[in-house]
Formats: structure tokens, C-alpha cells, sequence
């Protein structure tokens, strides 16, 4: 979906096991995290989409800023999200 409408170059996604107090119960849940790939521009859009389509009532949204980026890679992804 991301990818599709071009607000993310890439996406990674992998299996993790997760333990967590909610509720005041410890939860040992499988989830999923994602590390989605987008340029600065798209940034915003991208934390807002994730808001509106995302399960959980509080999902973690966490930024890498990512201050140096090797000039091919940086050139996909803009052509990639435009």
C-alpha cells in the first residue's frame, strides 16, 4: 500500500517477539515491526497514514533521522517517492 502509492520507496518487515505490560497484564505477543523507507518530504504523510491504518491503540512511530545517506540510494528512493 505504501509502496503502491509512492509514499515509501521500500518497506522491510520482519518477525519479532514482543514482551510488554498493557493493561497492567506482561503480554509475550509475536508482532511485526516495520522500517519504512521515504524520504523527507514524505515523512509527515507517512506517520499519519501509519496513525490511521494501524491496529493497535497506541502504535510506537519511532524516526530514525538519518543525516548521511550514500547519494545512489538517497537518488532511488526520491525517484522512487515522486
Amino acid at each position: 500500500m505504501f509502496v503502491k502509492d509512492k509514499t515509501v520507496a521500500c518497506v522491510n518487515i520482519s518477525k519479532i517477539s514482543s514482551i510488554y505490560s498493557w493493561n497492567e497484564k506482561i503480554e509475550n505477543t509475536t508482532e511485526y515491526i516495520a522500517i519504512f523507507k521515504t524520504t523527507p518530504k514524505n515523512k509527515k504523510l507517512l506517520k499519519k497514514k501509519i496513525r490511521e491504518t494501524h491496529p493497535y491503540d497506541v502504535p510506537e512511530i519511532a524516526e530514525v533521522d538519518v543525516t548521511s545517506i550514500n547519494q545512489p540510494y538517497l537518488d532511488w528512493m526520491i525517484t522512487s517517492t515522486s
